[in-house]
Order: structure tokens, then sequence, then C-alpha cells
């Protein structure tokens, strides 16, 4: 009793800090991204050159205003009550209350923290001005937070629907970036605050602490791995220590981790009792941390892997041989190590692919 009274704040508490090593690693690239950035602008029209990335652009800077947010929780509304369906009508109101939650903290956030847009950064140099105007409100991204609470609710009410809403907001997300509007850790910044609240808006307010756990848990391991993929493709290959060290680890421990998982989802008689289906994937994700060759990297992944131990700790994924089998499973569990060693062979490939 006293363990699982434990394990959801030991749980939050690893993530907790995996999300701030991850914003730190992150805020390093910030400048070194935007100068990028700008270097495929067009210098006497401000506007992306390629007209791909500037469609992109576009659209997810139309997509992530209030405005179209607001119209789609009225639609969901519309849709709710017209057919008498709770499910979207309950969408519509808790989006509705997600997107004004975002809204409202990021503003008051942006204006307390007075960092400058990236359009006025000079040599590099970060300042802040806390209370200031026009253009000192950069974190976090405000498109980013509304685009992230809407995405919340509605993936949280049409489970089946969430990888496309989630992928969506991604894109919104990522297209403020590409504009040239906000740094890599302003959308960052402000997709963890528009998470949080689209969980408190999607379940019942007694409950907000449970709600603020659970979001941070189950963003962090997205932002670990984007601050993995950021260094791996920044960095060219190192033969210095640890780097080969780990590089190397990660790849047994990886191969551990998938024939371990392996073993257990069919009930092998070689898979030790002590292997649990957490600890597996566990393994598998400390192995790609550790791939990207960096002590920094692998710190923050770890703390993610302790996290998702804790989390599953009270409630193991069951295997096939023990009721939830079939060909879905059999398929599902097969998608994931492909998926994996795919990973795996991915962070060889585009190591250093992205030098700056």
């Amino acid at each position: 009793m006293a363990l699982s009274r434990f394990t959801p704040v030991a749980a939050f508490l690893f993530s907790i800090c995996g999300l701030i090593l991850a914003f730190v690693g992150l805020f390093e690239w910030d400048v070194p991204l935007t100068r990028f950035i700008r270097s495929l602008n067009d210098v006497h029209r401000d506007h992306l050159a390629n007209p791909w990335l500037a469609q992109i652009s576009d659209i997810g800077d139309r997509l992530g205003k209030g405005e179209y947010l607001v119209i789609l929780s009225l639609v969901l509304l519309a849709v709710g009550y017209g057919l008498k369906h709770p499910q979207w009508k309950d969408a519509g109101w808790q989006s509705l209350i997600a997107h004004g939650l975002a809204a409202l903290s990021a503003n008051i956030l942006k204006h307390a923290i007075g960092r400058p847009r990236p359009k006025f950064m000079h040599a590099g140099n970060l300042e802040f001005s806390p209370v200031s105007g026009s253009g000192w409100d950069s974190f976090p991204s405000g498109h980013a937070a509304a685009a992230f609470a809407v995405a919340t609710v509605l993936a949280t009410k049409f489970p089946r629907a969430r990888w496309p809403i989630l992928v969506t907001a991604v894109a919104i997300a990522a297209s403020r970036i590409i504009r040239g509007s906000h740094y890599l850790t302003d959308v960052a910044g402000g997709t963890a605050l528009g998470c949080v609240m689209g969980m408190v808006a999607a379940h019942p307010w007694r409950e907000w602490r449970s709600s603020v756990g659970f979001a941070v848990c189950r963003m962090t391991p997205f932002f670990v791995a984007t601050l993995a993929l950021v260094w791996t493709i920044v960095h060219l290959p190192s033969e210095a220590w640890p780097s080969q060290q780990l590089v190397w680890s990660g790849l047994v421990l990886t191969l551990v981790g998938l024939v371990g998982h392996v073993l257990r989802t069919v009930q092998s008689a070689w898979c030790p009792d002590w292997l649990s289906g957490s600890l597996a994937r566990g393994l598998v994700g400390l192995g790609l941390g550790m791939t990207a060759g960096s002590l920094f990297v692998t710190t923050a992944v770890l703390l993610v892997c302790l996290a998702h131990w804790l989390d599953g700790f009270p409630g193991e994924v069951h295997s096939m041989a023990e009721g939830h089998g079939g060909l879905w499973t059999a398929m599902t569990e097969g998608l994931f190590v492909a998926a994996m060693l795919l990973v795996l062979g991915a962070s060889y490939a585009l190591k250093g692919i992205v030098p700056m």
C-alpha cells in the first residue's frame, strides 16, 4: 500500500526532472536553429523562399489562431447538441475551456518573462525585459499552447483519432519555428502548457492534481525524444570518451530490451520472472537514448525510463498468453519491434546530418 502511494509521486518527480533537462538541452539550440531558419528566408521580402515551407508556415499560422480554434469548438458543440451526442458536447465545452486557460496563462507568462521575438535577436544575445511591449512576448508560444490545449481535449475524447489530432497540433507548433516567429523552446513551452491545460479541462476539476501529474508523465518522453533527435542530427560522431562507449552500450541494451520484450510477449520459458513489460521497454528506451552518445541526453532518458517503470509498476501490460492475444496484438508487437529497430538504425544514419 505504501509503495502504491509513493510510485505516482516518484514518477512525477522523475518526469519533472527529465522535462527540465530537456528544456535546458533544447535551449542550447534556440539561436543556432533561428539562424538556420533565417538562412532560408528571402532577405529582401522577409519570407520563406521555399514554397512548401512557406505554405506549411501559412497554414499553421491560420489553424493556430484563436478564432479558428473557437470555431472548431463551436462546431463540436453544434453537433453535440444537434445530435444529442454528449461526447461531442463535452468535447466542445472542454476544448473552449482549455483554449481559454491556455491563452490566459500563456499571455501572463509572455509578459511576465519578456523574452524578445527572434526578429529582435541581435548578435545572438538573448535579453529579457518583463512587462514590455509588443515583440517582447516570445515565451511561450501562444499558437502552440492553444493548439495543444484543444488537441489534448480532443485526443482524450476521441482516442481513435488521437494521432492525427496530435500530428496536426505538432505541425501548427512547428510552423511557428519555420515562420521565424518563435524559438524552439518557446514552442516547447507552449506545447507543455497546452498539454497541461488540456488535460485539466478534460477531467473533473477536483482531480486537477492528478491531471497535471498525468500530463507531465505522458508528455515528458516526447520532449526528451525531441532532445535526443536534435542532439543526434546536429552532433558529428565523436571518438572521445564516453561517446563511443555510450553508442555501443546503447546498441547492446536496445537489442537486449527488444529480445526481453518479445520473450515476455510470447510468454517464453526463457523469459526471467523479474523482467516486466515496463522494464523491457525501459531498457529499449534507455538504449536508444544512449546511442546519441551524450551523458546529458542519457541522464534525461534514464529519468524518463524510471518514471515509466514506476508508472507501469502497479498494473503491468498483459501478454498474449494472459487472455489478450490474437492477430491484432501480434501485429502491434511486431510493429513495435520493427519501429524500434528502425529508430535504432536512424540514430546511426542521421548522426551529424545537420551540423550547426
